[in-house]
């Protein structure tokens, strides 16, 4: 899914709120705007927003010295999640539909992001949590095609919503690979976020290789395409991870939240809608 006009925008904002999350000075903010500016101005729009992310934040933390400039979010996060996972592990137990229940929690999950309209208060009341109507349902088919799976991948997002992931994933009872990002972007799982989480007790966790803030297949490693090569049934969690795969034949399902205009476009649905959707060029194996 290539970037649309309204992506410079929200490449913007990005760059504006690293700013403010990294506490730097007037000056500083403002070469962040100017370069940022630039970048985007000279950059190849006919590519996916993540691939244009990738780009612009290696600038700002060349420009800030600061590679990770979300780190002590993304902790902060992990804690606020497992705090909530007795809770949370107790109320899918008790479902009449564990692995549904498992499933629309982790998709709650996804509103944890600081790379399009942060839900900063997204703990508050429990509201992420009260999800409504999805607006693409797929459970029925996601839940016979999990019934045949064998080898299952499970491309992570935000690093907050990982404890989420982990409860999906001890429902599914089957053996899954969790991929994460090569290196810190945004406040997207790395391999360490991923271990704080918890997950290395029920899925093998892997480095997709990329660094952009979604699964760009150019990026990643020859060992990770092989998994995915494997794959009968690959789980993309987040609005990054669907940007970039939408168009790939494979065994994907897409879990996200359209979090922008483009994206809810795109699927033909309403901004700010949750959806479990099986791709459409689903395929049994992927056709990369």
């Amino acid at each position: 899914m290539k970037a649309a006009a309204e992506c410079y925008l929200c490449l913007m904002s990005q760059v504006l709120r690293t700013a403010r999350v990294l506490g730097t000075d007037e000056v500083l903010s403002k070469k962040m705007a100017r370069e940022g500016c630039a970048f985007l101005a000279s950059t190849d729009f006919d590519r996916t927003p993540p691939e244009i992310s990738a780009g612009l934040y290696q600038l700002l933390a060349e420009l800030s010295g600061n590679f990770d400039p979300y780190y002590e979010l993304k902790r902060e996060n992990i804690r606020k999640a497992l705090e909530l996972y007795p809770e949370l592990k107790s109320l899918t137990d008790s479902s009449a539909d564990p692995l549904r229940t498992a499933l629309e929690i982790s998709l709650a999950g996804n509103v944890i992001d600081f790379g399009a309209n942060s839900e900063d208060d997204w703990l508050q009341d429990r509201k992420f949590l009260k999800l409504g109507m999805m607006a693409i349902d797929d459970y029925t088919l996601l839940s016979d095609d999990l019934k045949r799976a064998e080898n299952i991948v499970f491309l992570g997002d935000n690093a907050g919503e990982t404890v989420f992931d982990r409860l999906l994933i001890e429902k599914i009872g089957k053996r899954v690979v969790y991929a994460v990002r090569e290196k810190p972007i945004i406040n997207d799982a790395t391999l360490e976020e991923a271990r704080l989480s918890g997950l290395a007790e029920v899925a093998e966790i892997v480095s997709s290789g990329c660094h952009a803030p979604g699964t760009v297949l150019e990026q990643c490693s020859p060992e990770f395409l092989r998994k995915l090569a494997e794959a009968d049934l690959i789980l993309s969690k987040g609005q990054g991870n669907f940007e970039c795969l939408e168009q790939i034949r494979g065994p994907f399902y897409f879990l996200l939240k359209a979090k922008c205009e483009v994206v809810s476009r795109h699927l033909g649905v309403p901004k700010g809608s949750l959806i479990l959707a099986r791709s459409r060029n689903f395929s049994p194996r992927l056709l990369a």
